[in-house]
């Protein structure tokens, strides 16, 4: 679906359900990287609702926002970065960044807006009100970012592995600058093996749980930048649960 913010077209694959929607609708996920965990949170989630009494979650539809293999990683670094006056391309993993395209977050944030959201909202039967925002390692970054910008855009929003260290963990900076209280739910989880990642997400939620009552943070033990994911599916579905 081509965005006229960016003049990008991205992969969108949305996942419903074979059910009756509840009296006020479905609710919804937008998953960032959607390509990659569109697929798996639908099929677990679809996997435990066949239990649901136990499993404590509730039907939703899945909106995977993705990109193309060949636009990755240039077309998702800028994406999920937000607009700045400089970029700082640090050293990771004992290697200087290569510099890339940066600060699109706002025209992203504009396609989820004014495009995505209209188009799942005129074609299911969903809840526009319960819209959520699901984002891991720079799209988890992207995520924190729209809460700090965007706060009240979506009804919960959830950050894995967020990438903190960004410009100089410029969020940490706005962070320290917010004067909002915060009222939509955040979650945080991050793995414990992900070293100074771990630091970073641990930081910004001792800063955020002074703004709000509505956020939870999660280390999962063992888990690295990859099996974070699946480690925590189930606990973010849960979290997802209407309140």
């Amino acid at each position: 679906m081509h965005s006229k913010f960016n003049d990008y077209s991205y992969n969108i694959e949305i996942f419903s359900l074979d059910e009756a929607p509840p009296a006020d609708g479905f609710s919804v996920i937008i998953v960032l990287d959607g390509t990659r965990y569109g697929r798996i949170l639908h099929e677990i989630l679809a996997n435990q609702l066949r239990n649901r009494a136990k499993t404590g979650v509730e039907p939703a539809v899945i909106v995977g926002i993705g990109h193309y293999e060949k636009d990755i990683p240039n077309q998702r670094f800028y994406d999920f970065t937000a607009p700045a006056a400089h970029y700082h391309f640090p050293v990771r993993r004992g290697k200087v960044m290569k510099e890339m395209p940066a600060g699109g977050a706002v025209q992203l944030m504009d396609y989820l807006l004014h495009q995505i959201i209209p188009m799942i909202c005129s074609k299911y039967a969903v809840n526009a009100k319960k819209i959520s925002l699901y984002g891991h390692s720079l799209g988890g970054l992207f995520v924190l970012w729209s809460y700090l910008t965007y706060p009240s855009a979506f009804y919960k929003y959830i950050a894995l592995s967020p990438s903190i260290w960004w410009n100089n963990h410029e969020l940490l900076k706005m962070m320290q600058q917010a004067e909002n209280c915060f009222t939509a739910p955040l979650y945080i989880a991050v793995g414990g093996e992900e070293g100074d990642m771990v630091d970073d997400a641990q930081k910004f939620f001792h800063m955020i749980k002074e703004k709000t009552m509505n956020s939870e943070f999660y280390i999962a033990a063992d888990e690295n930048h990859a099996s974070v994911i699946p480690a925590t599916i189930s606990r973010v579905l849960r979290f997802l649960k209407t309140l």
